[in-house]
This record gives C-alpha cells, structure tokens and sequence, in this order.
C-alpha cells in the first residue's frame, strides 16, 4: 500500500536513509526541510521539500493536510559537552513534547502516525530480555520521551524504541572511537552488563515497516546484543589496540541519573517488530566495529 507521506526529521542520520526507502517503494514524500541543501537532497531522493515550522500548530495542520502518513522522527540529540548539561537538551526535548504534539494532533482522520522513542528509559535487566512491557524508569534527559510516546499512542499510531544507532556518518560514533583512539570505552556500564545497539539502515527499514504493522509500542534493537566487554574487544580489534579501558564507576555517578541510565544493563528485544511484519535486523554490531 502506498501513501502519501509527511516526514519530520529527514535531514538527520535516520532520515537520510528512510527517504530512498519510502520514494523506492513508491510513497509519495513531503519531507520538512529548513535549508536549500536539504530541500536538494530531498529532490535528488525523489521526495518533495516543504519548510515549516513544527512548533507552529497552525502552520503544522496546513502542511499535513491531505496527508496518509506522518513519520516523525525529529530529534536534535546533542554530542560533546553539551550532552552533560540539561540545557543541552533543550531543542530535543522541544521536539520531543511540542512538536510531537502538534504533529499528532494535526493527524487527518484515518491517517498512520509513526513516532521514534528509545529504549535507554528501561530499567537495567542484567542478563533477562527486555521487551516493551519491561518497566521503565525516565531521567532529566528522557522523560520528554514519554510525552511524545503518549502523542503517538493516542494518535492510534506506532512508537519506534530504538536502541543506539550505528551509522559510520553518526556523530556520536565519531566521538565514541575517538574515545577508543586513545584506549577508553566512552559508553559506561559494568563490562559484563549488555548494550543494545541497531545498525543504521535496519532502524530506517523499521521505519517504513511501521507503516502497516497494528497500532503500538516496539523496540528496535539488532538480534543479537553483545556485552560491552564484547564491543570494547571488538573495537580494540579494530583499532590496533590490545584492549580499551572502560569509565570509573566514580565518574559515571558523578554524571547523576542521566549517565547512570546509560550504564544500565539492556538486552533488547525486538520480537514483537519481527514478528508483526517482514521486518528482520540485519547486522549485529559487535562484528562490525
């Protein structure tokens, strides 16, 4: 089934993969662009660029009218320092509440909506499977994530939790084998508590299978997730180095709730995806690094 599409976010390191897919499989796009560049690569995919301001409720139920979809996947996820401050978080959390609202609120009558979430909340589950009934526990930096799962339930849509992506264009990569550059593991945790991660191009797949599966909550997270003691030899392996240091317990307290969610222990499942659709993660990270 092809529809008529309104995409929030295409820009971004999932978008730029989600556009070729939808205009592949013959949607019709109307991707929200802010720059010149941006509306060209929209072009250059086969997608129409529009430019409008999210936060604006007005001008947002204008651009979506007519649409059969809305795929939000807007996120401004801040890298560096500023990721340590909550202020760094301001844009995201903006996108997040506001304009998630606005853009499910605006949904026209028998339309899909498609949010993207994530699946740090979790509560640390050690060695079990987590899957999306496991209990969830937010922080300063993620408790805008259940507002805008609320906006996408209600709208009788789909809420994507994605795992950490992986995509060698991905700042955040960057920063983390910088880190490994110079012998540390920047992502905290135990070395034997697990870290799930999803490959770039299987999250942007997810998307477009998000489009006919039944209304609900989904994780989506590669098949098999490794230990962070695993990840560490593996990007070692690939750095030449005989092994990586990860961060003292000490400084991973000292960076509060937010730095502590990220050392929780999260084996992710993603059956319920697979099993509602075609869908299947292709790569397992840990042999890729």
């Amino acid at each position: 089934m092809t529809r008529k599409i309104f995409l929030a976010g295409g820009t971004g390191v999932l978008g730029r993969r989600v556009v070729p897919l939808l205009t592949a499989a013959g949607h019709e796009v109307m991707m929200n662009v802010r720059n010149p560049v941006a509306a060209s690569e929209a072009t250059a995919h086969g997608a129409q660029s529009v430019t409008v301001d999210l936060f604006d409720a007005d001008a947002v139920a204008q651009a979506v009218d007519g649409a059969e979809a809305i795929i939000n996947i807007a996120t401004a996820i801040p890298t560096g320092a500023s990721a340590g401050f909550k202020r760094g978080w301001a844009m995201n959390d903006r996108l997040r509440i506001e304009a998630a609202a606005n853009l499910a609120s605006a949904l026209p009558t028998g339309a899909r909506y498609v949010g993207e979430s994530i699946t740090f909340p979790y509560v640390d589950g050690g060695d079990g499977w987590i899957d999306e009934s496991t209990d969830r526990d937010y922080s300063s930096v993620t408790e805008s994530v259940r507002e805008s799962e609320s906006n996408a339930i209600e709208a009788g849509g789909v809420s994507l939790r994605f795992a950490m992506f992986w995509a060698a264009d991905s700042a955040h990569n960057a920063q983390l084998r910088g880190f490994a550059r110079r012998g540390i593991f920047a992502l905290p945790g135990a070395s034997e508590a697990y870290a799930s991660w999803i490959h770039i191009d299987d999250a942007a797949a997810a998307v477009v299978a998000a489009l006919d599966v039944p209304a609900g909550t989904y994780n989506v997270a590669e098949a098999q997730p490794s230990r962070r003691v695993d990840h560490m030899a593996a990007i070692a392996t690939s750095l030449g180095r005989k092994r990586l240091r990860g961060l003292p317990a000490a400084l991973v307290k000292l960076g509060g709730p937010p730095v502590e969610a990220l050392a929780r222990s999260q084996r992710v499942s993603s059956r319920a995806l697979a099993e509602a659709c075609s869908w299947e993660p292709q790569t397992n990270i840990v042999d890729i690094w």
